[in-house]
């Protein structure tokens, strides 16, 4: 290949690659994740064409699910590589893998982990928070007293590409918000900050949430991005369409049916409001200490 003598300074091209992705928004959690797997790669081979890639995976004993994830790892290097240095060659088709459908809490288990949370007034209101907000955790580690107007109901979330939304709270959510600022004792521009009025980690936001979980009594491990889930699932058991859920949730893309839809405030702001009554979020406000 005539083009195969621009990437010898592998290390190189991967430094570029590594920041052209942290440029764009993405977490450090998956720029490690994209730069294992392909230093593992290129330690064998030169490019991420069809041929080599499937050489490199028919020698792997891993599950259809990782070897799928990788190779997509392994395409988006390679179309960085076609544009950044024209090099031209045969890409891996996208591999094909069953549906994995999404992990959730049901309505009781909502109520259970919401009983345990109670306890820790910043705990309550950052597990409330993601639960009828969806927010990812890298979202709500970020997020600081400026993005959350509580007179208006909204919080300005910045999510992946540092593209922003605006989305509303339930009344119920605004009021435990209140209340949890109005007893908060650590000076911090963070929302939910460390005891040191530091910004948390989104590793210490999972330990939270398992922690709490299993003193819940769930017998299941529960992430924050099963909280995630359980937000989506709850909105489309509300009677929440779809594309308002997308709106909500921040994803970056919807299909071609779908592209052209605006999702109006009013109806955003019905969606959590349903939500929240759904789950009866309000009885907890009895208990919040």
């Amino acid at each position: 290949m005539e083009n195969i003598e621009i990437i010898r300074d592998k290390d190189l091209i991967m430094h570029k690659f590594l920041l052209k992705m942290a440029s764009k928004g993405y977490s450090p959690s998956t720029i490690r994740n994209y730069s294992y797997v392909i230093v593992r790669f290129l330690k064998e081979f030169n490019l991420p064409d069809a041929k080599s890639i499937d050489d490199y995976y028919s020698r792997k004993s891993i599950t259809k699910n990782s070897r799928a994830t990788q190779i997509r790892i392994l395409r988006s290097f390679g179309k960085y590589l076609e544009k950044e240095y024209q090099i031209n060659f045969d890409l891996p088709e996208p591999p094909k893998t069953g549906r994995v459908l999404p992990i959730f809490l049901s309505k009781l288990e909502v109520s259970r982990i919401l009983d345990s949370a109670v306890k820790n007034s910043r705990n309550f209101a950052m597990i409330a928070f993601i639960i009828f907000t969806g927010v990812r955790v890298s979202e709500l580690v970020n997020l600081k007293l400026e993005n959350i107007d509580l007179k208006a109901k909204t919080a300005r979330i910045k999510g992946k590409g540092d593209k922003e939304r605006i989305i509303p709270l339930a009344k119920e959510l605004a009021e435990i918000l209140e209340k949890y600022l109005e007893n908060r004792d650590i000076i911090s521009d963070y929302l939910f900050p460390s005891k040191y009025g530091e910004r948390f980690s989104p590793l210490s936001v999972q330990l939270i949430v398992r922690s709490i979980s299993e003193e819940s009594g769930l017998k299941r491990k529960i992430t924050p991005h099963k909280l995630r889930h359980t937000f989506a699932t709850l909105a489309l058991e509300a009677g929440v369409s779809p594309i308002t859920i997308s709106e909500l949730l921040g994803h970056s893309s919807l299909n071609t049916t779908m592209k052209y839809t605006h999702v109006t405030n009013k109806l955003t702001e019905e969606a959590v409001n349903k939500i929240a009554e759904l789950s009866n979020l309000r009885d907890h406000l009895k208990i919040k200490k």
